[in-house]
């Protein structure tokens, strides 16, 4: 991937390498804090910020280009995790700072110039608006973490800080913690990320809000219930999104949608769907043709649970819009057997099926085949063996 270009000018590795040197020592030789030290230290705080206001920069360009696919990765998240040791948390919210950085420019310049870092730039931009951003990035160079922190949680959207800079308000929001399978973890983890992408949550949402929303979805339904049949309240659904497309054999022409709609598909949307789709066959005479799954759905729960219900590339947390992958395409022989399908992410789906990406399957003999993701430059981002190791072998290639 060639270099994303953005306006920081890169001084910061020359400026750390001027003021690390040798520890100061006072007279009689033991080593101690020199005024001489403290104006590194400081100068080296200061670097780190600007180095990671680049940071964040770099990651809101790379997201918005979503230049990530060029290494295998369906998100940015993936990308920082594999490429630069981020977790996820930090991906996605230096990524939130840096993109609410245009409307704020007092906060932009502090936090350029490493007069203001990544933690106190995440609060302000939590509670800042265009008109409160000069007062907010001024008491966040004022106060410390802590004070910031208590400060932005007790305000509002579009709230000034308080007069006083060392004030602490008591806590608007509180911690909970609970302790539950791993099990139960994982199914709360897929709810959160789906009401993230259907329930009209933005990506920087907290768990906490997600939650929250959960009970008050679920109290609505258990007062539905209680209310008896002869209720009009309904309960809230997620009804989950579809796409429709139609494929004319005889012109072998592709539309999304509605058929006589300009709309056309793609080969590689076609390669997907022919992938993993429920089909409708309206060339016939029957006047109320079948709905027919392509691969049964006793098959697809067991491949979904064979990799844990998630994206099988490395690094890829996705685990909404799943589709499965022929390891071994049907037109060269592969069935709809376990052994032979693969879970994969819609992006990394499409990848593949557009030759971003290569799938190699290894070691097949051994029961559980190893599969190994490639780039075309011939980077492999790694490899992955199913869970469940007594799934029927695939025949060498």
């Amino acid at each position: 991937m060639s270099a994303i270009r953005t306006g920081i000018v890169p001084s910061f590795p020359l400026r750390v390498a001027r003021f690390v040197g040798m520890i100061d020592t006072n007279p009689d030789g033991a080593p101690g804090m020199t005024n001489d030290l403290h104006s590194r230290l400081r100068l080296a705080r200061g670097a780190h910020q600007q180095a990671e206001y680049a940071l964040a920069t770099l990651l809101y360009e790379l997201q918005r280009t979503r230049r990530y696919t060029e290494r295998g990765h369906a998100s940015v998240v993936a990308y920082g995790e594999a490429e630069l040791d981020l977790t996820p948390r930090r991906t996605r919210d230096l990524v939130f700072v840096a993109e609410l950085l245009s409307a704020l420019p007092a906060l932009d310049a502090a936090f350029r110039s490493g007069g203001v870092g990544y933690t106190k730039a995440r609060e302000v931009a939590r509670v800042a608006t265009p008109e409160t951003d000069a007062a907010w990035t001024n008491r966040a160079m004022q106060t410390t973490n802590r004070a910031l922190e208590r400060q932005v949680a007790a305000a509002g959207a579009g709230d000034g800080p308080p007069p006083d800079p060392d004030a602490e308000p008591g806590p608007a929001r509180v911690r909970v913690t609970v302790a539950m399978r791993a099990a139960d973890a994982e199914v709360l983890a897929a709810a959160f990320a789906r009401l993230r992408l259907e329930g009209g949550f933005g990506t920087d949402v907290e768990n906490g809000t997600l939650l929250a929303e959960m009970a008050r979805r679920t109290l609505a339904v258990l007062e539905a219930e209680a209310a008896g049949p002869e209720s009009s309240a309904e309960a809230p659904t997620a009804e989950r999104y579809r796409v429709t497309l139609h494929h004319c054999p005889g012109c072998k022409k592709t539309h999304v949608g509605d058929p006589a709609a300009p709309n056309r598909a793609d080969a590689t949307d076609l390669a997907c769907a022919e992938c993993d789709a429920e089909m409708l066959d309206l060339t016939t005479d029957d006047p109320a043709p079948r709905l027919k799954h392509g691969i049964p759905p006793a098959t697809r729960r067991r491949v979904f649970e064979q990799y844990g219900h998630r994206c099988a590339v490395p690094y890829c947390r996705n685990r909404l819009w799943l589709d499965l992958h022929h390891i071994r395409p049907r037109a060269e022989g592969g069935d709809h057997r376990p052994g032979n399908l693969v879970c994969l992410c819609s992006v990394h789906h499409q990848m593949i099926h557009h030759g971003d990406l290569f799938l190699h399957v290894e070691d097949v003999r051994r029961g559980a085949p190893c599969l190994r993701f490639v780039l075309p430059t011939g980077e492999a981002l790694g490899e992955r063996r199913p869970e469940a190791p007594d799934l029927a072998m695939l025949s060498p290639s």
